[in-house]
């Protein structure tokens, strides 16, 4: 079972993973333009502390749980959900569209890794992404990307440039962009690629993917103090 719950004014859809992922699909299958936020510790602190990024995930249709944080979060407010990842939620778009002759369009990390990203969404999905380019642009250069997009008759709009980046260009330009899908999807585009290897099965099952991204890139521990705030808001404040 699946509902949508109000989180501090973010609807997120929350229960079952596959209850999740059903009403992704079923909302693609309905033609509607639709945006999905995967909300994890640090995207929700983003939310509190930036008012951009607060429009970018209230304009989104829904969140969806991605990080162990919201999932406990959910908990401490009374509200059972499972995870439902980034990466696993674009593996089964890539699918989906793989089985309803959509088209993807990547945008987002370096160059190279996004055309190796590519090759393989091609190959282990047999899906066609009709286009792609790097995340490394400033808004002058937008509208041409924007013409890609359009020019590309992609329907899956995935993006990869981190947060508050990759939702403030969906958020800017998603209703100039004619795909039926948009989610952020972080690191996702360098993991397809091969140039970034997935936490390990130990760390997925405790949650803990975000501490082996800061062990094999150190410069990710700044983000400690924002999860540090995170969690005293969940358990120490009422």
């Amino acid at each position: 079972m699946s509902f949508v719950y109000n989180l501090d004014g973010i609807d997120m859809l929350t229960g079952n993973r596959d209850e999740i992922i059903k009403i992704i699909k079923e909302s693609i299958n309905n033609n509607e333009k639709t945006w999905i936020i995967t909300l994890n510790a640090l995207m929700y602190m983003e939310y509190l502390n930036n008012e951009t990024y607060k429009q970018a995930i209230k304009k989104a249709n829904y969140s969806i749980p991605d990080g162990i944080g919201i999932v406990k979060y959910l908990r401490k407010r009374g509200v059972f959900s499972e995870r439902c990842t980034g990466i696993d939620t674009m593996k089964e778009i890539c699918d989906y569209s793989s089985k309803n002759k959509l088209r993807i369009f990547l945008l987002g990390s370096k160059e190279n890794y996004v055309f190796k990203a590519t090759k393989k969404i091609e190959e282990e999905f047999g899906v066609k992404v009709s286009g792609y380019s790097d995340g490394f642009f400033d808004q002058t250069r937008e509208k041409n990307i924007v013409d890609k997009i359009n020019e590309s008759k992609a329907d899956v709009l995935f993006v990869g440039m981190g947060i508050p980046k990759q939702e403030d260009f969906i958020l800017r330009n998603i209703d100039n962009i004619n795909c039926k899908f948009f989610m952020g999807v972080g690191g996702s585009i360098d993991v397809f690629s091969g140039e970034m290897k997935r936490a390990p099965v130990f760390y997925q099952k405790i949650g803990a993917e975000w501490l082996y991204r800061m062990i094999v890139e150190p410069k990710r521990f700044k983000k400690l103090p924002e999860l540090f705030k995170f969690y005293s808001k969940i358990y120490f404040k009422r």
